[in-house]
């Protein structure tokens, strides 16, 4: 090593002496930790994130065994790390090199049963056809089928909404002419008549029905207090459509 001095009044460099060297330090180990919060990426690269939402099938089997009452604790959706262990070693091989996969699993929305939250409770009224000789119990069991029908995991995609004027319509046309009304009336007495008529989904959730034959009520007429309501109940008589609710298969 050479050390020089300026010298001011000439600007030359001049050869100086005048320093110390000491030895430095070795055999040092150096650690860089870099935390970041869920929602943020330490590496810059990758710029294209796709979220992508998975529902396993051995979740909806053992949810469903769950509803039906064969499993006594309800199960938990699988981890993000799960899901990548499962997932990544295939869809990597197709990603493009700026891709990032992030996998999010999907759960069930229960409606209407038991076994689905409050606000969503819920008890189906039916008015049955006075000219069709038909058992309530029979009745029952074929509204259920179709609400079951409706609510098909083919017919539904994550984060969808659900409006009862469209089961509705479904179980009239299944029904036709044994039933002539079918209302659906929530279970919990701060909520209102109608207050389920539109039932709104998160992006990682996927509705699934939780009737049974408990919430199917026969009644002879619709009244105020069938359906909880305190104001004057106005019903009008339309010719029902042949058509039926489709959704494409994903």
């Amino acid at each position: 090593m050479v050390v020089k001095r300026l010298n001011a009044s000439t600007s030359t460099f001049t050869l100086s002496l005048n320093y110390k060297v000491y030895n430095g330090r070795k055999d040092i180990k150096f650690q860089y930790i870099h935390n970041a919060d869920y929602e943020s990426r330490i590496d810059p690269g990758l710029t294209n994130i796709i979220d992508t939402f998975v529902l396993t099938k051995q979740y909806d089997k053992t949810y469903r065994q769950w509803l039906a009452g064969s499993r006594t604790t309800e199960p938990l959706a699988p981890s993000t790390d799960y899901l990548y262990t499962l997932l990544s070693t295939d869809l990597n091989k197709i990603k493009s090199i700026s891709d990032e996969l992030i996998y999010h699993p999907v759960k069930y929305k229960v409606l209407f049963g038991e076994k689905s939250s409050l606000d969503v409770q819920a008890t189906f009224k039916i008015v049955k056809n006075s000219e069709v000789v038909i058992s309530d119990n029979d009745i029952k069991s074929r509204v259920l089928a179709a609400i079951n029908e409706f609510f098909a995991l083919e017919n539904w995609d994550f984060g969808d909404s659900f409006y009862f004027s469209e089961l509705s319509s479904y179980v009239m046309n299944r029904l036709t002419p044994n039933i002539v009304n079918f209302l659906i009336v929530p279970k919990d007495t701060t909520l209102t008549f109608g207050s389920l008529y539109e039932i709104r989904s998160e992006k990682d959730q996927i509705f699934i029905n939780g009737a049974t034959i408990d919430n199917i009520e026969i009644i002879s007429a619709v009244t105020a207090s069938k359906i909880n309501s305190s104001g004057t109940i106005t019903m009008t008589t339309s010719t029902l459509s042949t058509q039926s609710i489709t959704s494409g298969s994903y």
